[in-house]
């Protein structure tokens, strides 16, 4: 029979984090370990997610169609300015349906120039 060393702690449980805790020791360690792991994982995840995004947000931009400007004009409405293309649009949206107002004459485009004829001649 092996004899108990003086301390009263068996040989090879001296140093054990969990010795004398019953079953409660192992079940803390455990969750402890756990919980240290998943805060990890979370802050990681943060990380990852930003070196991912420029990859995932790829797929949704489109070059030919955006909201240039948008203003709310109350809790439900909402009139923005979108761009397609090479023209802007006007769109009203919010409240019981989406209108499309009709496009809208650039202000940095030249205006279309007229040559009046005199008819006299």
């Amino acid at each position: 029979m092996d004899a108990i060393p003086p301390t009263g702690v068996p040989a090879g449980h001296a140093h054990s984090l969990t010795y004398g805790m019953g079953t409660f020791g192992p079940a803390w360690v455990t969750w402890i370990t756990s919980f240290a792991i998943v805060i990890v994982l979370i802050l990681l995840s943060r990380y990852v997610l930003q070196f991912l995004e420029p990859y995932l947000s790829r797929r949704r931009q489109t070059r030919h169609l955006a909201i240039v400007e948008s203003l709310a004009l109350d809790q439900r409405r909402r009139i923005s300015i979108i761009k397609c293309g090479e023209k802007k649009g006007l769109i009203l949206t919010g409240g019981g349906n989406d209108v499309f107002l009709g496009w809208i004459e650039c202000a940095d485009a030249t205006p279309p120039t007229t040559s009046f004829e005199n008819p006299a001649k």
